[in-house]
This record gives structure tokens, C-alpha cells and sequence, in this order.
């Protein structure tokens, strides 16, 4: 059957989004680890770029969370704005460094992976079999679709005995 290629394709796709939704997460939780790490930084030394940056990764962190749970691309494109000012901020308070460059290359790499995966989701939505993606299944509601199908001579017969009186006693 054609549609069972079909269903193969999508179930491995999907199977793709699910494993880099994880690895997604824990991008995100190393970035609320790096924020609150910052955090501690700015109780250190008072500087105030380190608390902008905290506070920008711990925003961009709930809200890359909410955007891989909910499956929303308008959330998922704030956290990428707010992973760019986080790393932003990062540049200009102490100028280039390691982290900010890891920042760049791991966030800016996964945020975009985020929004990928979301497309890519909204479509599997939209295909048939969504979310098992199962021939089986399919074929079952095929079936079950089938057998509610009358021919028209049952049809016809289910009218007569609607229709006809209940004894013979009557005629």
C-alpha cells in the first residue's frame, strides 16, 4: 500500500523531532545553568551587564521551554531574540570571549533548530495518521468505515421494517 511508505516517512520525522526537542531541552536548561551562573557573578561583583545577561538567559530559557512544549513558532522566534540579546549583552559587557562565542554557535544553532522542528511539526499535523502514524490503524478505521457502509438492499429492508406494523394481527 502507498500510504504506508508515506506513514514511514512521517513516523521516522517524527521520531527526528522528538529526539532534537530533547536536545533542544537540554540546551536550554544549560543556559538557565549559564544564567544562574551569571547571576551569582553579578552577587559577586555588582556588575550590571552580568545581571542583564542573567536576566536575558533566563527569559530566553522559559520561553525556548514553552516554545518546544506548545510547538508556537511566534514563541520560538522571541527566544531566539532573546537568546540574541542575551549574547549580545555578553559581547559588549566584557567583549569577545569563549563563552559568548560558544553562546553563539550552540544557541544560535539550536534556536534555529527549534523553529525548523516546530515547521516541520505544524505539517506532520496536518498529514493523515498524525501522531502514531501507523498503517494498522489506518486500516482499522478503513475497515470500521466499511462495515457502517449499507448496501442499499439492507437499507431498503431496515425501511419496510420501520415502516411495517409490528403484528399480522392487524391485517
Amino acid at each position: 500500500m502507498d500510504f504506508e511508505e508515506e506513514y514511514k516517512q512521517n513516523r521516522t520525522q517524527m521520531k527526528k523531532i522528538k529526539k532534537e526537542d530533547t536536545m533542544i531541552l537540554i540546551v536550554f536548561a544549560a543556559n538557565v545553568a549559564m544564567s544562574l551562573w551569571m547571576l551569582v557573578a553579578f552577587v559577586l561583583t555588582f556588575n550590571k551587564a552580568a545581571l542583564l545577561t542573567a536576566v536575558l538567559g533566563l527569559a530566553a530559557s522559559a520561553v525556548g521551554f514553552l516554545s518546544a512544549y506548545r510547538k508556537d513558532s511566534g514563541l520560538a522566534i522571541a527566544a531566539g531574540v532573546l537568546l540574541f540579546a542575551e549574547i549580545s549583552a555578553l559581547f559588549f559587557s566584557d567583549g569577545i570571549s569563549l563563552l559568548g562565542i560558544l553562546e553563539i554557535g550552540v544557541f544560535g544553532w539550536f534556536a534555529a533548530r527549534n523553529f525548523m522542528n516546530i515547521k516541520k511539526y505544524r505539517w506532520l499535523e496536518q498529514q493523515d495518521g498524525f501522531p502514531q502514524f501507523e498503517p494498522k490503524l489506518k486500516e482499522y478505521d478503513m475497515d470500521r468505515v466499511q462495515r457502517d457502509i449499507k448496501d442499499p438492499y439492507a437499507r431498503k429492508m431496515e425501511e419496510r421494517q420501520s415502516n411495517s406494523s409490528v403484528s399480522m394481527e392487524e391485517l
